[in-house]
């Protein structure tokens, strides 16, 4: 198992934050020759299929944009998924979710790639990109320990992608961060850098399920102590103690720059039927490329997708991207579909030890 060493990377990015906690140019940087959208249109909970360029309107800081190309469900995906093995969901949960990983990667395309990365209060990469068939150890995962969840998102969407595929990170997690060394902000800012785009999957309990989990812990154990009703790190300070369970409104807040979602589990679903719905969910999303016309190449570029077409949309786009000036071939061989990518530099990336 490949263990990824956060605290390098995570001081690095910290000292970035404090140095300029809006203004991310120095460690992003990503060309406009050619800038690659992934929408996802939906008409009330269905997508909707069967669009062409000529039904999107593009505008690229507010400047229209012409779309070059638009793709559906032809271009191939890199799948990460994300797993929050705190001490939380030992047990029933652990087997379920390892059920889920198998089970989602059955669903991959001929050309998909699947990887697993575990966190709990370290980051794993349990098994790097491999395409469908592929061999998965799972048996050695336990679940132990708290959660360092922006830690682990956030490495994540700075893995650097490949051209001519999309990227998806499926995160599970209870939402409650306990042990990160990045902070709320600087893993929003890294989301609205990124390529993927980022889904988390968060169980919700009654408030019977709630009281009933809080009993079980172990008394005095780490995850009974972040779980009582005085903690309010990760939970909503307006919820009522010993209230259902609702997703933490910070997590919306982190995916909704990369056009991602805040899924909600609750008891009577299946951890694989949920993944599996995102997964077609993001199947169904629409790849759009335009060639930046009309607006500077450097600083931030902010991007809004709309639809021609009457009737009542749910629209979901990544919010922008930071433009660095044009890039030749060199920089980017083949498939340069994804050159407005993020770019990070090696001291910011996470070292991966083998």
């Amino acid at each position: 198992m490949r263990s990824w060493e956060l605290t390098r990377a995570a001081v690095a990015l910290a000292a970035l934050a404090a140095a300029a906690p809006i203004d991310a140019q120095q460690v992003f940087k990503s060309g406009v020759d050619g800038v690659t959208v992934v929408v996802s249109v939906h008409r009330g909970n269905q997508p909707v299929a069967g669009l062409t360029s000529a039904d999107f309107e593009l505008r690229d800081n507010g400047v229209p944009q012409q779309i070059s190309s638009i793709s559906a469900e032809k271009v191939p995906l890199d799948l990460t998924l994300l797993l929050d093995l705190s001490s939380s969901v030992d047990g029933p949960q652990l087997q379920r979710l390892k059920t889920a990983v198998v089970d989602t990667a059955s669903l991959l395309g001929r050309d998909d790639r699947i990887r697993l990365v575990a966190i709990s209060q370290v980051l794993h990469e349990v098994f790097s990109l491999r395409p469908k068939g592929s061999a998965m150890s799972l048996d050695g995962l336990v679940a132990e320990g708290a959660t360092s969840l922006y830690d682990g998102i956030a490495a994540t969407m700075m893995r650097a992608s490949e051209p001519g595929r999309r990227q998806l990170i499926v995160a599970f997690t209870d939402g409650r961060d306990s042990t990160s060394i990045i902070d709320e902000h600087m893993a929003k800012t890294i989301a609205r850098m990124t390529d993927a785009v980022v889904d988390i999957v968060v169980p919700v309990a009654t408030a019977e399920e709630a009281r009933q989990r809080r009993l079980a812990q172990p008394r005095g154990s780490l995850d009974s102590l972040m779980t009582g009703d005085n903690v309010v790190m990760g939970k909503d300070p307006a919820a009522a103690p010993g209230a259902a369970d609702e997703p933490p409104p910070v997590l919306a807040e982190l995916v909704g720059p990369t056009a991602g979602q805040v899924i909600a589990l609750t008891s009577k679903e299946s951890i694989s039927s949920v993944f599996k719905a995102t997964l077609e969910d993001f199947r169904a999303s629409y790849v759009l490329r335009y060639v930046a016309q009309g607006v500077k190449d450097e600083g931030w570029h902010e991007i809004e997708v709309s639809l021609k077409k009457r009737g009542r949309f749910d629209i979901r786009a990544r919010r922008g991207y930071m433009g660095r000036g044009r890039i030749g071939t060199s920089e980017a061989p083949g498939d340069t579909h994804s050159r407005a990518r993020v770019e990070w530099p090696r001291s910011v990336l996470p070292a991966v030890q083998y």
